[in-house]
């Protein structure tokens, strides 16, 4: 006899109940206006004051326009793509704006849910990133790395300061426009996460499936695995330099896979928009709070290994979680993070067809990752834990 896992949030009807055509809840309306509000603001934090250097004030777009020439002959390392993390945050307050604005025309629950949880996507990012670009100015840092915007590393190898970069002189201060764009993106992400939860409970009793709203357990779960993704992190780059000696470039291809698989593993497990993507930049966070010596610049790094899977996941419409289709989003995530991870490797100057080997190299690294993702989840769901997740409920127990 077989019998389905009891669904804590399995659809009841009840006769009468009313269908959900759109929120309606003041509050949760108020709260996305604000959202709305803070994405605007944080576009224009971006052009006001973000830090004072000895020799003059740079806003974020002032001193992502001054780094980025400053750095043409280093190849790799250093600073490189500093400056893309601080161009990244006009554009993620654009995405943020554009999910909100989309949401409010949308009529179906679960579509508006996904659009504004790609919202709360998107600002959580840009409140990660305005984050590390403050406490690397208030923090003293770990061993090994320096958190100073003057002294701010991407590679362990090359030590290139802001200020020297640019002949600022020394790091005086921040600016108003950081603290302005740490708040607006904080308003942001709260208020687009904050949907109407009696809706959500209406449309459940009224027999509609809502696969997009997230819980309580999910943002704990999420949390949770980014801790302990981020510490494995931390700790895999070991081998990943244990192997050069042995298989140079190649073993370290294969083994970055491994750097993919909080972001699979959170995105099989929650099975919910931004899921996947969130897991992943916020295991990069937790790695760089942990000390490791690339420094803030992985959450980048964590940004483009994080949109791969959720690209495949959300291509599914978030239904479809079979060997294959986890296969393909490890190498997904390995591909789409491909000209980030060799741009700051610098493999760009290897031999062609070298790289081409590389190339094969990292999908099979990218598939075995969503292979052991895959198998990491079935393992946990089958103790019982993930009773309340998607992947729990789905199971089939022989009894």
């Amino acid at each position: 006899m077989t019998a389905l896992t009891p669904d804590p949030i399995a659809p009841r009807v009840v006769p009468g109940a009313p269908v959900y055509t759109q929120s309606s809840s003041s509050v949760s309306n108020l709260l996305r206006f604000a959202a709305l509000a803070a994405g605007v603001v944080a576009l224009g934090a971006f052009f006001l004051p973000w830090v004072q250097y000895q020799n003059g004030a740079y806003s974020g777009f002032n001193l992502a326009g001054a780094i980025a020439p400053a750095l043409e002959s280093v190849k790799a390392g250093g600073l490189k793509g500093f400056n893309l993390a601080l161009h990244a945050m006009p554009v993620l307050g654009v995405v943020t704006l554009a999910f909100l604005a989309l949401s409010l025309r949308e009529k179906d629950l679960d579509a508006e849910i996904r659009l504004r949880t790609w919202a709360g996507a998107a600002s959580t990012v840009g409140l990660a990133i305005t984050l590390l670009f403050i406490g690397s100015a208030l923090l003293g840092g770990a061993p090994g790395i320096q958190f100073e915007p003057g002294l701010v590393r991407t590679d362990a190898a090359v030590q290139a300061g802001v200020p020297k970069a640019i002949n600022a002189g020394d790091f005086a201060g921040l600016g108003a426009g950081a603290y302005l764009t740490l708040l607006s993106f904080a308003i942001a992400a709260v208020g687009s996460f904050a949907w109407d939860r009696r809706a959500v409970a209406s449309a459940i009793g009224a027999g509609q499936s809502v696969r997009s709203a997230w819980r309580t357990q999910d943002f704990v779960l999420l949390a949770i695995l980014a801790v302990v993704f981020g510490a494995l992190y931390w700790w895999w780059l070991q081998p990943y330099l244990w192997v050069v000696p042995l298989a140079a470039q190649v073993g370290q291809e294969l083994l970055f896979g491994m750097w993919f698989v909080g972001g699979l593993l959170g995105g099989y497990i929650i099975r919910r928009p931004g899921a996947a993507f969130l897991a992943e930049s916020m295991a990069a966070l937790a790695e760089v709070l942990l000390g490791a010596p690339a420094g803030p610049i992985l959450v980048v790094t964590g940004l483009m290994q994080a949109l791969g899977p959720e690209l495949v996941f959300a291509s599914t419409g978030y239904r479809r979680w079979g060997w294959a289709t986890m296969a393909l989003a490890g190498a997904a995530a390995g591909l789409v993070a491909l000209p980030w991870n060799w741009f700051r490797l610098g493999y760009f100057a290897l031999d062609p067809t070298f790289l081409l080997v590389l190339l094969a190299v990292r999908i099979a690294g990218g598939v075995a990752a969503g292979l052991l993702a895959k198998l990491l989840g079935d393992l946990l769901a089958a103790t019982g834990g993930l009773t309340y997740f998607p992947i729990g409920r789905e199971r089939v127990r022989e009894v």
